[in-house]
């Protein structure tokens, strides 16, 4: 029973459960058991969504997550995970853009070639070999515009004069970022750079799932059960 509750609460919850809300809930006495049991679930989030391939016009950026402090900052700051962010996008009866499919991934640079492989990944279904992304939209970074030539897609770019303009020239991978830190800084208190994969995989899949309030708690009752678990030592061993 209190897996079932478990997997309801971080089914429904729009903005995620701590593990204390989560362990006073559930009666459980020890944290390394409630935190073992929620890395569970978000396992199989994660591996729900690597079925899912985006397609058309994506937009992707990529940010910068952890700690703040005084230093170097942009793609190169130290101390700091790069996260890079693709959400694939659609046009409505009313000719208005809207989100689709988002995916998350913690990188280990900005360069085309890393860029390229989270594209080909998230890209290309299982029975296929081209990928189905058409075309990108970026900030105009020179590997965006590397890989674009190198897969022969087109490249849009919403040059930022502003880092302010973010938000309204690349609205949907800002806006899983914005909600990620928001998440990250306020029910969980901050994320282990170790874990921080997991956890960008549960934002990206609870996004991905927004209209399916209803079905929430069956689908990732169905996805917990069909996929491999995963243990404590594994968890605590896992880097990224």
């Amino acid at each position: 029973m209190k897996w079932f509750m478990l997997i309801f609460r971080m089914a429904t919850s729009k903005t995620g459960v701590s593990i204390n809300e989560l362990k006073n809930e559930l009666e459980i006495k020890d944290y390394k058991t409630i935190w073992a049991m929620s890395h569970k679930v978000r396992k199989a989030m994660a591996d729900r969504d690597a079925k899912y391939t985006l397609a058309g016009l994506v937009e992707i950026d990529e940010s910068l997550f952890g700690p703040s402090f005084s230093g170097k900052r942009g793609r190169g700051a130290e101390k700091k995970e790069l996260v890079i962010v693709a959400v694939s996008t659609w046009i409505n009866k009313d000719g208005i853009e809207k989100p689709g499919f988002a995916h998350a991934f913690v990188a280990e640079n900005a360069k085309a070639e890393t860029i390229e492989t989270i594209l080909k990944r998230i890209g290309v279904p299982d029975d296929k070999i081209d990928t189905l992304i058409t075309s990108i939209r970026s900030d105009g970074w020179r590997s965006y515009q590397t890989v674009a030539k190198s897969m022969e897609i087109g490249h849009y770019r919403a040059v930022l004069l502003d880092p302010k303009d973010s938000m309204k020239l690349l609205p949907w991978t800002h806006k899983i970022i914005a909600n990620a830190k928001a998440v990250f800084s306020g029910p969980h208190r901050g994320v282990s750079q170790k874990h921080l994969q997991s956890y960008l995989s549960e934002v990206c899949y609870r996004f991905n799932r927004r209209f399916w309030g209803r079905e929430a708690f069956h689908r990732l009752l169905y996805a917990c059960t069909a996929t491999t678990t995963i243990t404590r030592d594994e968890l605590m061993k896992t880097t990224r």
